[in-house]
């Protein structure tokens, strides 16, 4: 049991937990109802939720959660420390291989990309910045899973299994040994029909697993062809380079690990 109560901070973190988690746009009435609560006793929470930024109203009535807890949260230093490192080596591997990139961490059940780099080609596919989705249904979600800790993988996937109870978690067992064998995901898209997923785990010294994913999502495209699994060596490469700059102390880090630009993959973009 809680030692002290702030009932207004509780009913705030309610309401920004409930919309967080479902994807609908709730009225009061709706969002009331699902807390237990009276439209009275929420009305003047939202009302400064909505003020500070925390809420977002779409149409005239209804309510979905913001991007600004998760922009706070870009702000802990794991998460300072990743986009810093990994930012030049993944714009340099955009460049150099015409694909576009993004880095996603583990967000409870789920996957969250908190860094991203444009393909310089014409053409691309890429996903914004806080992007989200179960971890069992992408590229980088599996890769999140197959390569980070096991203490911290039996903790996600009870916490998966109370949500789902009915997914088929010796099959995911089994795609997730293939992957950490292999050392990479190359698999199709779960989402998208026609991309195929890419992604290397990312490692910090000061933890036993993957912290990270970085993910490009292929596209075969006809008249300059990159075939996935030349594309995964370079996005290897990539992934190495930024676990390494992670382990080098800030004031020591090699203008190599940082800097050098990586060779491109047969059928490098103009």
């Amino acid at each position: 049991m809680a030692r002290y109560s702030a009932p207004a901070l509780e009913k705030g973190l309610d309401i920004l937990e409930h919309l967080s988690s479902t994807r609908a746009a709730l009225n009061l009435g709706e969002l009331a109802d699902a807390l237990g609560r009276t439209r009275s006793e929420i009305f003047r929470m939202v009302a400064v939720l909505e003020a500070r930024g925390y809420l977002e109203r779409v149409g005239a009535d209804r309510y979905v959660a913001a991007d600004k807890l998760f922009r706070l949260g870009l702000n802990r230093p794991l998460h300072r420390s990743l986009t810093d490192a990994a930012l030049p080596v993944m714009r340099d591997f955009a460049e150099s291989t015409g694909y576009s990139c993004h880095l996603a961490v583990p967000s409870g059940t789920q996957m969250v990309v908190i860094a991203r780099v444009e393909s310089v080609s014409h053409i691309g596919f890429s996903v914004r910045i806080g992007y989200r989705q179960p971890l069992v249904r992408t590229g980088s979600g599996h890769c999140l899973l197959a390569f980070m800790s096991e203490r911290r993988r039996e903790r996600t996937l009870a916490a998966i299994a109370v949500e789902e109870p009915g997914f088929d978690f010796a099959a995911l067992a089994a795609r997730l040994d293939q992957f950490r064998r292999a050392g990479r995901i190359v698999r199709a898209s779960g989402i998208t029909d026609g991309v195929t997923d890419v992604s290397l785990p990312i490692f910090d010294p000061e933890d036993t697993g993957a912290v990270a994913a970085l993910t490009c999502p292929h596209l075969r495209i006809l008249s300059d062809p990159v075939e996935p699994e030349a594309l995964a060596d370079e996005v290897d490469r990539s992934a190495q380079r930024i676990s390494a700059a992670l382990a080098a102390p800030v004031a020591a880090l090699d203008a190599d690990v940082i800097h050098s630009r990586p060779a491109a993959p047969k059928g490098e973009r103009n």
